[in-house]
């Protein structure tokens, strides 16, 4: 099992990071993520405090050359089944791999919190698991690299995307997220 932790800051107040990012559809692409062929959306519904989100995704990667008998790069197709939880400015994801879901264990979370000088600190943290000697241990170390990759993509996607908004829609944060 590899588990990862990844922390990065916003320069805007936690509450327009939070409207921004989570709430407003369509602020950035999120098939521009290094890896992502598609993401599709499945479902969402709105719970009030509460969000809950599945996407079908299909990414391509680096699959370890010890690795590449057992996966292929059709097998790298997942649904994400998230759960934004407002209250507690948390994102949390359970990945359904559509290939070997019973080999593969996947989880993530990602925490927004107010950094107490008007930035927002990014906590990602999660692990990867493929239940197989020797290749799982290879093909885990190759997944959590390409996983920490696109984090840190999807923070500067994310952050860019922030910055355009506020300053072309003379944005200002509501209150409450």
């Amino acid at each position: 099992m590899q588990r990862y932790r990844i922390v990065d800051y916003y320069d805007f107040p936690i509450d327009t990071v939070v409207d921004l990012l989570m709430e407003t559809e369509g602020l950035y692409d999120l098939k521009d993520l290094p890896n992502v062929q598609t993401n599709t959306p499945l479902d969402c519904r709105d719970e009030g405090d509460r969000k809950l989100i599945k996407n079908k995704w299909c990414v391509h990667g680096q699959i370890p050359k010890a690795a590449q008998k057992l996966i292929k790069p059709e097998m790298l197709t997942f649904v994400e089944d998230s759960i934004w939880d407002r209250r507690d400015r948390t994102y949390s994801t359970k990945i359904i791999p559509n290939y070997l879901a019973n080999l593969i264990n996947c989880r993530h979370k990602l925490e927004f919190f107010d950094n107490g000088d008007g930035r927002t600190r990014r906590v990602l943290s999660g692990f990867f698991e493929l239940k197989v000697p020797i290749i799982g241990q290879l093909f885990e170390l190759a997944v959590v690299q390409q996983l920490k990759h696109n984090a840190e993509e999807d923070f500067k996607l994310g952050n860019n995307a922030i910055k355009k908004y506020v300053v072309e829609h003379d944005y200002k944060p509501k209150t409450g997220n």
